[in-house]
């Protein structure tokens, strides 16, 4: 009688690094986010508005969909131009639900093309934003970019 050993190994590639687990359990949300220097929202607001010495306005409101975690970072650079704020809403039982807010200063903004536009909307506050399309390729990833006292939110 012949005797099979199976291994069962999940792989995670982000950003470039993979990430192997052995057993037969993915890695959690609270496992990959931590690995990867998430931590609190509060936490990562935090530090970004210590490093800047000014407040950030976050939005009061997110999409109402079902959310089961929350994660911020604080994305500190050497050369403090890519310095950038990250808050993240992710759902374990519907990955498709991901909401996520960006914000570096508006003197280090991202430069749009208006093919990446694809709709332009008037803010309550008067100002404008742009809705555009953040990838070229068959998943569709869309953003809101928009100002507010000197920060680009994308």
């Amino acid at each position: 009688m012949r005797k099979i050993f199976v291994l069962l190994t999940f792989v995670l590639i982000s950003n470039g690094v993979v990430y192997a687990y052995s057993d037969d359990r993915p890695p959690s949300y609270e496992e990959m986010y931590l690995e990867w220097g998430y931590t609190g929202v509060d936490a990562a607001l935090s530090e970004f508005e210590n490093h800047f010495k000014k407040d950030l306005k976050l939005p009061l409101r997110i999409p109402p969909l079902a959310f089961t975690h929350q994660f911020g970072i604080f994305n500190d650079m050497d050369d403090d131009i890519n310095n950038s704020f990250e808050m993240s809403f992710v759902s374990d039982q519907h990955p498709e639900n991901h909401y996520k807010v960006d914000v570096i200063p508006a003197k280090n903004r991202i430069n749009i093309t208006e093919r990446d536009i694809e709709a332009t909307y008037k803010l309550k506050d008067g100002s404008s934003a742009s809705y555009i399309s953040l990838s070229p390729s068959q998943t569709q990833f869309y953003g809101l970019v928009f100002e507010k006292d000197n920060w680009q939110y994308y």
